[in-house]
C-alpha cells in the first residue's frame, strides 16, 4: 500500500508538472536554444556537432558551451524533433527532480517527513525555478545534477555524489568554481552531523574506502575539465564576457583613476597607493558580489532578463524574505550546524557570477535550494492558521506571475526570444516548398540558426557551410548583412 507521504509527494510533483509546462511553446527557441536544439539534432543523425566535430565535450557553438544538456537532450529531440518540446523537456523534468530532490533533503537534514513535504511543494511553486524550468537553460540541468550531488553526499551514496558533480561541472562553467569551494563545507557538515559517534566510535568520512574511490571518479572528471581548459575553448564565455575582458569597463576605469589623481592634493608619489585599478575592480567586484544578494534581486526585480524572469518579480516571494530572517535566527539558537552549511551555501553561490558583472539568474540559482531549506524549516514551526496565511499570500503573488507567464510575456517579451526569426524562417519554408526564391538577412537576429532549426535542415548540408555566407538551402539563400 502507498504511504500517504508519498502520495502527497506525488502530487506535489504532478502540480509542479502543470505549472512549468502549461503553455510552454507559447514562446520559439531563442539563440541559445536554437544553437543547442540543432546540435543535439545533428549529434543525433550525424554523431557530429553543427561545425562537424565529432562527439565533442564542449561546443563552439554558444562560445565553449558544455555538452552536458546537448548530450542528455538527445532522448527529447529524438522524440520531439528540433523543437520547443525538444530542447525544454529536460529542462521541465529537472525542476520535477528538483521538487524530489528537495523532500529528501529536507528530511535528512531536519530528520522530518513534514519539513520535507514542505520543501518540495515551496520548489514545486517556486518562482525561480518555475522560470528555469520553462526554457531550455543549461544552468538549470546542472543544479538538478549539483543538488543530487549533494543530495548523495547527505545520504553517504558518494558513487552518485561523484557522477553527479562530474556532469554538473560538463554542463554549466560557473559550477567549475561553486562546487570546489562548498566541497570542504559540506565535508565538514556530514563530519558533525552524521559522523559523530557511532557504537562509541566516531566515523570519520575520509577513511571510508567508497568515499575514496568515488573522489578519484570525481578526479577523472576534473582532469577531463583541465583538458578542455588547456584546449582553450571551454573557458571562451567566460574569458570574453568577465569584467576584465570589458574594454570599455577599463576605459573607464582609467579615466576615472586619471581624474581622481589630477584633483587629489596628496603628493604625486602617494596618490598610486589611493588611486589605482585593483582598488576599483575590488570596489566592482565586492557590489556584484553583494548585487547577487540584495532584496532587489531576490525579492523585487530579479536580474531583469525577460528570459529569467518572464514574470517581472523577484526571484522568490515577499513573504519569504521575513521568513528568512527568522529562519536564520531559529536555526542559528536550535541548529548551529545546519544554518552554517547552509548560509555558508548560499555566500558561496555568488563567488561564481561576481566576476561576471550584474546578478544573474542562471549562474546563481545554486542559492535556491538552501534559500527554500531554511524557509521550510521555519513554516513548520509556524502554527497551522499562520501556515495557511503565509501561503494564501505566496498563491496571490503566484497568480499574478502566472498571469504574465502564461499570456503577457509571450507577446511583451516575444523579441527576446527570437520570434521574427521565427516568423521569417517559416515564411521562407511555406515559400521554398512552392519553389519560390528566398534571401534571408541575418539582421533578423538569430535567423542563420532558425532557419535550420525550424527547417530541419539536413545537418552534412549545415556542416559543409558552417562559416561560410552566404549560405544555401536549396531555394533559400541567408546572407551577412
Amino acid at each position: 500500500m502507498i504511504r500517504k507521504t508519498t502520495l502527497i509527494l506525488i502530487g506535489i510533483v504532478f502540480f509542479g508538472f502543470l505549472l512549468r509546462a502549461y503553455r510552454i511553446t507559447s514562446l520559439p527557441m531563442y539563440g541559445d536554444e536554437l544553437t543547442m536544439v540543432y546540435d543535439t539534432y545533428s549529434i543525433l543523425k550525424t554523431g557530429m556537432d553543427a561545425t562537424g566535430e565529432r562527439m565533442p565535450l564542449t561546443f563552439r557553438m554558444g562560445a565553449g558551451r558544455p555538452g552536458g544538456y546537448i548530450y542528455a537532450s538527445i532522448p527529447f529531440v529524438s522524440i520531439f524533433g528540433p523543437t520547443e518540446l525538444g530542447i525544454r523537456s529536460l529542462s521541465v523534468l529537472s525542476g520535477l527532480g528538483i521538487i524530489v530532490l528537495m523532500f529528501f533533503l529536507a528530511k535528512k537534514l531536519f530528520d522530518n517527513e513534514k519539513i520535507g513535504l514542505i520543501a518540495s511543494f515551496l520548489t514545486s511553486i517556486s518562482m525561480w525555478d518555475i522560470y528555469l524550468s520553462r526554457g531550455g537553460f543549461e544552468a538549470h540541468f546542472a543544479l538538478l545534477l549539483a543538488l543530487l550531488g549533494v543530495t548523495a553526499f547527505i545520504y553517504s551514496k558518494y558513487l552518485i555524489w561523484a557522477i553527479a558533480w562530474g556532469l554538473t561541472i560538463f554542463t554549466y562553467p560557473t559550477f567549475k568554481l561553486t562546487l570546489p569551494i562548498i566541497f570542504p563545507l559540506l565535508i565538514w557538515f556530514w563530519e558533525h552531523k552524521f559522523g559523530e559517534h557511532k557504537f562509541g566510535v566516531h566515523k570519520t568520512i575520509v577513511k571510508n574506502k567508497l568515499f575514496v574511490a568515488s573522489l578519484i571518479v570525481l578526479t577523472l572528471f576534473g582532469v577531463l575539465v583541465i583538458r578542455e581548459s588547456l584546449k582553450g575553448r571551454s573557458e571562451e564565455r567566460f574569458l570574453s564576457s568577465n569584467i576584465f575582458s570589458d574594454s570599455g569597463m577599463k576605459e573607464q576605469l582609467i579615466q576615472k583613476i586619471n581624474d581622481e589623481r589630477n584633483l587629489s592634493s596628496l603628493p604625486k608619489f602617494i596618490k598610486p597607493v589611493f588611486y589605482n585599478r585593483p582598488y576599483e575592480y575590488f570596489r566592482i567586484v565586492s557590489e556584484n558580489y553583494i548585487d547577487n544578494l540584495s532584496p532587489g534581486f531576490l525579492f523585487l526585480r530579479g536580474d531583469g532578463n525577460p528570459r529569467h524572469n518572464s514574470g517581472e518579480w523577484g526571484m522568490l516571494y515577499f513573504i519569504e524574505f521575513p521568513i528568512l530572517l527568522v529562519g536564520i535566527y531559529k536555526l542559528w539558537i536550535e541548529k548551529k550546524k545546519d544554518i552554517i552549511f547552509l548560509g555558508g551555501w548560499i555566500l558561496i553561490t555568488p563567488l561564481a557570477t561576481m566576476l561576471m558583472g550584474e546578478p544573474h539568474a542562471l549562474r546563481s540559482d545554486f542559492m535556491l535550494p538552501p534559500i527554500l531549506l531554511i524557509t521550510s524549516y521555519t513554516l513548520s514551526k509556524f502554527t497551522r492558521k499562520q501556515f495557511y496565511f503565509i501561503f494564501g499570500l505566496m498563491f496571490l503573488q503566484l497568480i499574478l506571475i502566472l498571469n504574465a507567464i502564461y499570456f503577457l510575456s509571450p507577446n511583451k517579451f516575444a523579441s527576446f526570444w527570437s520570434a521574427d526569426a521565427k516568423t521569417e524562417s517559416l515564411k521562407a519554408i511555406n515559400s521554398s516548398k512552392k519553389d519560390k526564391k528566398v534571401t534571408l538577412s541575418t539582421k533578423i537576429d538569430n535567423i542563420e540558426y532558425a532557419y535550420e532549426v525550424y527547417a530541419k535542415i539536413d545537418p552534412n548540408l549545415v556542416i559543409s557551410q558552417y562559416g561560410k555566407f552566404p549560405k544555401v538551402f536549396g531555394s533559400v539563400l541567408i546572407v551577412d548583412k
